[in-house]
């Protein structure tokens, strides 16, 4: 792993190689990279350029007073992606839970750039915003945070992807979390957000498993025949649950030669 600061954004890489194309790698409200550290040790290491992204008010980016929107992180985000990939016509984004909104986004400033999306359990419907909405509860961000540290602790007594979460959390910037709380709700009401996945124009893929997935969210799959990878079984975080089946390890047939790769994210990717 190799770390790279671009626009004074962190993100976690390999070793980048010309020619190759990319995934890109964005997390979900008041986590962080960390979310995908097993990516490194997958197949997709060998055949990809990794970007694993702090997005900024996360993990060890700071807040940056120009782009404090999730839309204006989207901005940035392309940008930063134009500016790493100049010349390569693929680029791949993988984005979880809130953080899918900052992909969708980036999907539709990239149009043709995007060659797959991969939406991992993000908000499709309001139902999901159980706890990007929470900030709204709260007169500030400093009364939110601990409240929020108190509960996500609790879970992570017990529960093995909350601690991971919870060492996330702590790090993120509570100015930060309520930015993205507070610019996400007009996105997110209803289906807006879900209407946005299903009408770009990229291929796509929607991850979800039955653990987390709020009913209302596996209606609207249904309802507008949403392209989708169904995980029985597995929770809310499929990256730190589920990584050797999402990343596809299991499927590879021979290392180093992309054509081959069977996973159900490597043979996404390499689709025509």
């Amino acid at each position: 792993m190799k770390i790279e600061v671009r626009k004074n954004v962190f993100m976690r890489t390999n070793h980048i190689q010309a020619g190759r194309p990319s995934c890109w790698f964005l997390h979900g409200f008041a986590d962080s990279g960390l979310a995908y550290k097993e990516v490194f040790d997958s197949p997709l290491n060998d055949a990809f350029n990794l970007y694993v992204v702090d997005l900024p008010g996360h993990g060890v980016s700071p807040i940056q007073t120009d782009f404090l929107s999730m839309k204006d992180q989207a901005r940035l985000l392309s940008g930063i992606i134009e500016e790493a990939c100049p010349d390569q016509a693929e680029v791949n984004i993988i984005a979880h839970s809130l953080g899918a909104l900052i992909g969708t986004w980036i999907c539709q400033n990239l149009a043709e750039k995007v060659h797959y999306f991969f939406n991992i359990e993000g908000n499709l419907t309001e139902a999901e915003s159980y706890f990007s909405g929470k900030p709204l509860a709260f007169p500030s961000a400093e009364a939110f945070a601990p409240a929020f540290y108190a509960e996500i602790f609790e879970k992570a007594i017990t529960e093995e992807p909350y601690k991971r979460y919870y060492s996330s959390l702590r790090f993120a910037a509570p100015a930060g979390l309520c930015n993205w709380s507070h610019t996400s709700q007009a996105h997110v009401t209803g289906t807006n957000s879900g209407l946005e996945f299903k009408n770009l124009s990229c291929k796509k893929l929607y991850i979800w498993g039955d653990l987390d997935t709020v009913q209302e969210a596996q209606d609207f799959i249904k309802a507008h025949n949403i392209p989708h990878q169904f995980y029985p079984g597995v929770g809310h975080w499929h990256m730190v649950e589920n990584p050797e089946q999402l990343y596809g390890d299991k499927y590879v047939k021979q290392i180093g030669k992309p054509n081959l790769l069977r996973g159900k994210i490597s043979a996404f990717f390499l689709s025509t």
